[in-house]
């Protein structure tokens, strides 16, 4: 049974049994996002081409996302510190070697290997906060704090990162920051959070075999069969996912240029950057007490507008002063949503399908980063980037808004008959 816990205001106080995952998620992408800022600027300094560099973060971005599938599969409470630990050692492997590298395509591996690991300790990190929050804490809150954690991490690794590269050379600097997924590793093993949410797998008839009945093959199959029947809030929050990384490689990839088109210094894009990133940490933060006063589900939409009206008036701003609200908005508008969807999907999901429907939810992050920059970039070819801003945008609002309107919408109408079942006794249903 679940001890009592007070009311806690400080995520990283020792009683919050999530404690540790906050820490060790945090270490995990301060780690990724410095790395990530001095991988560039390490290859470059090795003559290697731009597009080479690219080919790079595409092979980790794509064999991230086909980590979140072997986690989904591989992720059993009883498994999680094995599975987080053996992360952290493969990504801090993988990034001491590579400052030592010169051949692009062993450079290519050991980032396949790093994002293998990366993703699969994401996963991992994020199906405990699902499974492993107290009653006492609201799910909104839990899941504000987890994304609040990841927002400060990347907001601060780039200016780490630099300052390190600056200050003890970047193949030094790579080394040191290597070892933030040993301390990640660390954390877990000693401050695993217990499970406080069922995770019994029932009859095969709801699509999912027993527990130790099955050899891989079966288990593979098994989580096969738990796609079909994930909540439709999981499916709406991948969604989003892929829409907010969608918004985020344009903005990453192409306002650099954007910005010096319209004027701004250098320093003023990065500025902007910054700005955006922190205050979406800050609003995930505050979640919790907003949507405790406004059902999180009337903010999808206006959110969702929010988030692709920004960027489609960023070729209109023509100062500094007039981006810095509308990277703010938008700063707000995606810290929001990653609360909002998550927390939803997170009160919905059974905990004997953690791992799949968090495999799912962060495979939306990898697909977006991935389908951002090129289709940005085809189109900025086409019909020029100022244009491309203001249409892409635009364009994945109506199409996302439309697909989380009818996955709302089917998954009110399921509930709504789970609940009809439920009350008449259905033996289908679960009632006893």
């Amino acid at each position: 049974m679940e001890a009592a816990i007070p009311r806690l205001r400080n995520p990283l106080d020792p009683r919050n049994p999530l404690a540790g995952v906050y820490v060790a998620t945090m270490m995990f992408e301060l780690a990724e996002g410095a790395l990530r800022f001095l991988v560039p600027l390490n290859l470059d300094a090795r003559g290697l081409s731009p597009a080479a560099i690219g080919i790079v973060f595409f092979v980790f971005s794509f064999t991230s996302l086909l980590s979140r599938g072997v986690a989904g599969a591989l992720f059993r409470p009883d498994r999680a510190r094995r599975l987080i630990v053996g992360a952290g050692l493969a990504s801090t492997f993988a990034y001491l070697i590579t400052p030592f590298v010169t051949d692009v395509s062993v450079f290519a591996i050991l980032m396949a290997f790093d994002g293998f690991g990366w993703g699969i300790a994401t996963t991992c990190l994020l199906a405990m906060v699902m499974l492993c929050t107290p009653t006492s804490i609201s799910p909104a809150v839990a899941m504000g704090w987890f994304i609040g954690f990841q927002g400060i991490a990347f907001a601060i690794a780039t200016t780490v990162g630099g300052i390190l590269g600056q200050v003890v050379g970047i193949q030094t600097a790579m080394l040191m920051l290597a070892t933030l997924p040993v301390v990640a590793a660390i954390v877990i093993a000693f401050r695993l959070p217990p499970v406080v949410r069922a995770t019994d797998v029932p009859a095969i008839a709801s699509g999912v075999l027993p527990s130790g009945s099955v050899g891989r093959r079966g288990a593979l199959v098994a989580s096969i069969r738990r796609l079909g029947v994930l909540p439709y809030a999981v499916w709406a929050a991948a969604l989003v996912a892929v829409y907010l990384n969608v918004m985020n490689g344009l903005l990453a990839s192409f306002f650099p240029l954007l910005g010096l088109a319209i004027g701004l210094s250098v320093v003023q894009i990065g500025t902007l950057s910054s700005v955006r990133s922190g205050i979406s940490s800050v609003a995930r933060f505050g979640a919790g007490w907003l949507f405790a006063r406004v059902p999180a589900s009337r903010m999808h939409l206006p959110l969702l507008t929010t988030s692709a009206v920004t960027l489609a008036l960023l070729p209109s701003a023509g100062s500094y002063i007039v981006c810095l609200p509308l990277f703010a908005l938008n700063g707000v508008s995606r810290g929001l949503l990653r609360v909002t969807t998550s927390a939803a999907a997170m009160e919905e999901t059974p905990g004997h399908r953690t791992g799949v429907a968090a495999a799912v939810m962060t495979s939306g992050l990898d697909i977006g980063k991935m389908v951002g920059p090129l289709i940005g970039g085809l189109v900025a070819s086409a019909i020029g980037l100022e244009a491309m801003f203001r249409t892409v945008p635009l364009a994945f609002l109506i199409l996302f808004g439309a697909l989380v309107l009818v996955g709302n919408r089917r998954g009110a109408g399921r509930r709504t008959a789970v609940a009809d079942l439920a009350a008449t006794g259905d033996p289908g249903s679960g009632r006893r």
